[in-house]
């Protein structure tokens, strides 16, 4: 999932496109939170909080 420029590309696990190009609807899969959630590298979205509880990163 990594480019040759050092810089993951996580692709979104419904759609496979990546995070700016995902329609899919936007929340945290494990709380259901719609605040400051992004694209993980498991192709799950995550909230911030539960980002950090879990180690999870993100792609930028």
């Amino acid at each position: 999932m990594s480019t040759g420029a050092g810089t993951a590309k996580y692709r979104c696990a419904q759609c496979e496109q990546s995070e700016r190009d995902c329609q899919c609807e936007k929340y945290c899969c494990l709380c259901q939170s719609v605040i400051d959630v992004r694209l993980c590298n498991d192709g799950l979205m995550y909230c911030e909080p539960c980002r950090t509880a879990c180690d999870y990163k993100t792609s930028e």
